[in-house]
């Protein structure tokens, strides 16, 4: 029976992935405004709704005037991150240059403005950072990952520094956000992680859950005005995020 709804799930994921992808080829090139907010909501929603998660938002409430020049950092554990992210406000992702390569979707991520990095290259990092706090001075919301890759959702990974860097520069308020994907008896939902398992792998097995409870929680934004550098803020960040995210585990294992 799980297997069916999984199927079934599936088809409605394709079928809400292809409302984005024909938005950005046929709307996009005539309306970007279109796209990045009426679409997005639109796609958004739909794709949440498709895997059958109930999806769950508190702390801090957004809107656009408090989002310009703003990062949005958040923990990573799942392919559904960044449709989360999206679902919250629009914003511009800093992402691996490697997902220029992925066909089709590489047009969706370049039509987000996501702006690509090659981790590799430690001297591009400077550019980048520039780059990014450019954006940033002119109003723009970016969105980051700060761990560098998916976790298994049993503790949040390191935060890497440099990239934070931007948000310094630009003198930018940061919004941590908190995603904590749970099961049954409100268990840590492990089947969403993308680490070290194939896409299509991680999304049957989000599919095949009968229950999954993702909660987004936003919390208080942090000056970067009171850090003097940019290691600093990555403590205080991950310490801000990997605290409530325990609460809301050890809660569910209680």
């Amino acid at each position: 029976m799980r297997n069916l709804i999984a199927k079934i799930r599936f088809s409605a994921v394709i079928l809400s992935m292809s409302i984005i992808v024909l938005a950005v080829l046929i709307i996009y090139p005539f309306s970007k405004i279109l796209v990045r907010q009426t679409v997005r909501k639109l796609w958004t929603r739909c794709l949440i709704a498709s895997t059958g998660a109930k999806l769950i938002y508190q702390g801090h409430k957004l809107n656009p005037i408090d989002l310009a020049n703003s990062m949005i950092v958040a923990n990573h554990i799942s392919w559904l991150d960044t449709v989360l992210m999206y679902r919250v406000c629009f914003l511009q992702f800093v992402g691996k240059i490697e997902m220029l390569k992925w066909p089709i979707l590489s047009q969706v991520i370049k039509a987000g403005g996501t702006i690509f990095i090659n981790r590799k290259n430690k001297k591009e990092l400077l550019t980048v950072n520039q780059q990014v706090a450019n954006l940033l001075t002119k109003g723009a919301t970016v969105g980051l990952f700060p761990e560098g890759k998916t976790s298994d959702g049993q503790s949040i990974l390191d935060f890497k520094a440099p990239l934070l860097e931007a948000a310094l520069l630009a003198k930018s308020k940061i919004y941590p956000v908190v995603l904590c994907y749970q099961k049954e008896n409100r268990q840590i939902a492990h089947e969403v992680s993308f680490a070290n398992v194939g896409w299509l792998t991680t999304v049957m097995n989000t599919l095949k859950l009968t229950e999954l409870n993702i909660t987004v929680t936003v919390l208080d934004p942090v000056s970067t005005e009171q850090f003097t550098n940019r290691e600093q803020l990555a403590h205080y960040l991950h310490q801000q995020i990997s605290n409530h995210y325990l609460q809301l585990t050890q809660r569910s294992s209680c």
